[in-house]
């Protein structure tokens, strides 16, 4: 969810308790998966790993190598090292850029590598990329995409010989790659305007979405030996509510540093830098203390929560935040949420469930839930058939979906980092939360049962207690509307109310980013307290 985005949560292993368990075992199996925090999909991580910028003109692009460091929680933890080259295609002049990222990282108990490769084929007349292609590592996931631009159309495959998809271009798109944006020299530097939006092709998610990038002032810099008079915007992804900060240089119109949310900084760096990075850690990123256990949290009914949040990977609304079995009540703006959640989720018992192969078709909101996306393979023949053998003989949809569930639960053990897609997490029978949840869509999808991936955070009592970025499913009851359940924490056929729902998962860049966290009042069987300790988002040491 990597997330599986996919990708990052409060979470680790998975209850394996069925309805004809003892309620002892089922109440251990279900304390064991949300004793651990960990993370679901590091693809955010991946993705703004893989964004720092060097920019210039045409007539300045020269071969050469550049070295940017990354920091997070100001420790220097990865590098990327970027060439440039001459090279011909078809005949015409060329510009060939590769790229390497590379992290130590590690997240609540776990240490992993993250590598990221990139090429691109610039045309040196215009900056625009006609061919791209990256290749995204973390342990078993592997994520690779190809794209090529003929015209005004991205033929974007998702892993080289796979069926293109054809995603129409605006006439004024912007096709960045990672060292020359030729459009932020002439808007900001040669015509000083203050603020200017672009419809931009974002090669991870091969889609075109709208980014304003805003003057915020200037100031002189000295990195890697050089010193630079840098012009600092602020960017602003309008799908995914992504926020950066870049310092360009007003002479050569490169990119000298970038900051991101999580503490993150990439800046330019001599060659050493590959030999002196150390892990960094990031759990602040993915949880936040708040101070108060709750033995029992599969228990909690109702709880009331005081939070600040600057999530990433979707826009975020009052009318998103604001459904069936949560309330919100504070304000948003560019995506900073600050208000009081209270959840209390009511349990569904399957009354006037559709009937299993009902015709969900017509209705134009369900369509996409129905249907195969990226990391949900719901038409891969494999996936179908099993979906089919655990649903044989079932009642209803609702029965459908809880075999289903239950299935996910006991036999998709916990990972990370996780396959990626719910078929390389049904072939590894092991991921993360949001690996489990891409199945568990995947499964209901390939039955004919509208489902979709959710994200938010969970509470945990880890660590004192912790919520955490976590991932789990709706899925569509019709006139019960979408009923959320959670197969990660053994909730095969609920959740409880210790999950705050951020959205429905669109973004490889899905990030919690939480500031402060504060358990107001809640309701865990007969113990209902209201504490009243505050504390800011602080790492989830053990």
């Amino acid at each position: 969810m990597e997330d599986r985005a996919y990708r990052l949560e409060v979470q680790s292993g998975r209850a394996r308790e069925t309805r004809e368990q003892t309620r002892a075992n089922a109440k251990e199996t279900a304390m064991k998966s949300r004793n651990r925090i960990s993370t679901a999909c590091m693809l955010a991580l991946l993705v703004w790993l893989s964004s720092n910028r060097l920019e210039t003109h045409a007539a300045q692009v020269e071969p050469g190598q550049f070295y940017f460091g990354v920091e997070i929680n100001g420790v220097l933890c990865g590098y990327s090292e970027i060439s440039i080259a001459p090279m011909a295609e078809q005949g015409k002049e060329m510009i060939l850029l590769e790229q390497t990222t590379f992290a130590l990282l590690s997240a609540l108990g776990s240490q992993f590598n993250s590598e990221v490769k990139l090429t691109y084929h610039i045309d040196p007349a215009t900056g625009r990329f006609t061919y791209h292609d990256s290749h995204l590592s973390q342990g078993p996931t592997q994520l690779s995409s190809v794209i090529r631009i003929e015209g005004n159309t991205a033929r974007y495959a998702s892993t080289p010989g796979e069926p293109e998809l054809s995603i129409p271009l605006p006439l004024d798109v912007i096709l960045e790659n990672t060292l020359w944006f030729p459009h932020l020299q002439r808007d900001f530097v040669t015509q000083s305007l203050p603020t200017v939006s672009y419809d931009i092709f974002e090669v991870r998610e091969a889609e075109v979405q709208k980014s304003t990038y805003t003057r915020i002032g200037t100031e002189p810099l000295q990195l890697a030996g050089e010193s630079s008079d840098a012009l600092i915007l602020d960017r602003l992804n309008h799908k995914t509510g992504l926020k950066t900060r870049i310092w360009l240089d007003t002479a050569t119109g490169y990119v000298l540093q970038t900051t991101a949310a999580g503490n993150r900084l990439s800046c330019r760096a001599d060659p050493s830098v590959v030999n002196r990075i150390k892990m960094a850690n990031l759990d602040d990123t993915l949880c936040a203390k708040v101070g108060v256990v709750i033995a029992n949290p599969q228990a909690i009914t109702y709880m009331k929560v005081r939070a600040t949040l600057e999530p990433t990977g979707l826009w975020v609304t009052s009318e998103g935040l604001n459904v069936p079995g949560q309330r919100f009540a504070g304000t948003i703006h560019d995506n900073l949420i600050e208000g009081v959640f209270e959840i209390e989720h009511t349990r569904y018992n399957g009354v006037e469930a559709p009937a299993l192969g009902a015709d969900f078709g017509h209705d134009a909101s369900l369509r996409s839930y129905l249907e195969p996306e990226a990391f949900i393979e719901s038409d891969d023949l494999v996936l179908v058939a099993k979906a089919l053998e655990i649903t044989a003989g079932s009642k209803d949809s609702w029965e459908a979906a809880c075999r289903l569930s239950r299935w996910v639960a006991q036999n998709i053990g916990y990972a990370i980092p996780g396959g990626g897609t719910a078929r390389k997490t049904y072939d590894l029978r092991a991921g993360e939360c949001g690996a489990h949840a891409m199945l568990l869509a995947a499964f209901c999808r390939a039955v004919g049962i509208p489902a979709r991936v959710v994200w938010g955070c969970m509470y945990a009592p880890s660590y004192g207690g912790v919520f955490g970025q976590h991932g789990w499913n709706e899925i569509y009851m019709g006139q019960a509307g979408w009923i959320p359940v959670d197969t990660t924490a053994g909730e095969i056929d609920y959740v409880d109310s210790g999950h705050l729902r951020i959205g429905v998962y669109q973004s490889p860049v899905t990030a919690l980013n939480p500031r402060k966290m504060e358990v107001l009042d809640y309701s865990a069987g007969t113990a209902r307290r209201r504490p009243t300790r505050e504390l800011v988002a602080a790492p989830c040491d053990p």
